[in-house]
């Protein structure tokens, strides 16, 4: 694997996303209230251009002086409909128009004609852009074709079955749709978010990624400060029994004070760090800009929080902060020890 700052696993994805679940929040309530606040407004200004439809309902009986059978009877319904639906009989209503009806002498034509199959009831359905004029229409035409003339109606009549009493919107969008969507558009834009944020952070949530970088090392990953000192003597022990007589160096990439007063080596050792830090006995403090002067000692403990710096010895021992670890350090790490040969390497991941 060729680390990158881009490199993941997927565990470690997710836990970048959940290490990040406060950003989730906040975005998830801005896009929520930004397109809840859209959504408002777009359906509000949809309710301005809806359509609204109306009915009313008229009965027609032919002559009662005549007597029809079921042909003739369905072949009246259909003429009159056909004549009552034509734009001739629309101009005769408008011009029945008058300037106290609340819709002008164009907008009356805007209705329909449709049986009920198998009745003599003719629907009359009006449409307008607003509910209340759409009954209106529908009541003001029904009204006409119930005071047409006999010559209209062809000797029958016509009686008012059911005047428009209410109305209903024709494709028109429902708010309650849009809130869902927004919410769902809030919730999917917020996961958007946490997965950029954890895909370019620079920080690695699984450990694995460090033991791929490096996959001739050593590792341990002591649970607790104890487990740490026992980790520190073993390896140290096995320097000894190997008659390594190299020096060693020990970086350390996160809480340096804490894991100094961990440490409990034998021989002259050096510490370089620019931290002021209460020296135990037997160690010597120098600045981090010394690190690559010569001075003798068994053991160099360096101090890489605030940037990374790394000697030179054979045998080297990293302590990595496995929550705080970075890609950044890792790969200058990686840099910095192709200047050694004959490289020992031990990584220590704290929990």
């Amino acid at each position: 694997m060729n680390l990158s700052v881009h490199s993941h696993s997927v565990k470690g994805l997710l836990k970048g996303m959940l290490n990040s679940w406060r950003l989730f929040v906040v975005t998830l309530v801005a896009f929520a209230v930004v397109l809840g606040a859209g959504s408002y407004a777009y359906g509000h200004k949809s309710v301005a251009t809806n359509t609204y439809s109306a009915t009313s309902k008229v009965l027609l009986t032919p002559n009662n002086k005549k007597t029809l059978d079921g042909g003739s009877l369905q072949l009246y319904l259909n003429t009159e409909k056909a004549m009552i639906g034509s734009e001739s009989f629309a101009n005769y209503v408008s011009k029945q128009v008058t300037e106290k009806e609340k819709f002008s002498k164009s907008e009356v034509t805007n209705y329909q004609i449709e049986s009920e199959n198998g009745t003599s009831i003719l629907n009359i359905t009006a449409t307008a852009n607003s509910a209340q004029k759409a009954k209106q229409i529908s009541n003001f035409v029904l009204e006409v074709v119930a005071n047409a003339s006999s010559e209209q109606l062809q000797g029958g009549n016509a009686t008012v079955v059911e005047t428009a009493e209410t109305a209903k919107v024709l494709g028109g969008q429902s708010n309650r749709k849009l809130y869902v969507v927004a919410g769902l558009m809030a919730v999917i834009l917020s996961f958007m978010v946490l997965f950029i944020r954890a895909y370019f952070d620079n920080r690695i949530y699984d450990f694995e990624i460090v033991k791929i970088a490096f996959p001739t090392a050593v590792f341990y990953e002591p649970a607790d400060e104890n487990e740490f000192k026992k980790n520190i003597a073993r390896i140290f022990k096995g320097i000894k029994q190997n008659g390594n007589t190299v020096k060693t160096d020990i970086t350390i990439f996160d809480g340096f004070s804490k894991i100094m007063g961990l440490l409990n080596v034998e021989g002259t050792t050096n510490v370089y760090s620019n931290q002021k830090l209460a020296i135990p006995e037997g160690m010597t403090q120098m600045s981090l800009d010394s690190l690559y002067e010569q001075h003798d000692a068994n053991l160099n403990v360096i101090d890489a929080t605030e940037k990374v710096a790394m000697g030179l010895s054979e045998t080297q021992i990293l302590v990595f902060n496995e929550n705080d670890c970075t890609k950044k350090q890792v790969l200058k790490v990686l840099q910095e020890l192709k200047q050694i040969s004959n490289l020992k390497l031990v990584v220590i991941g704290l929990k």
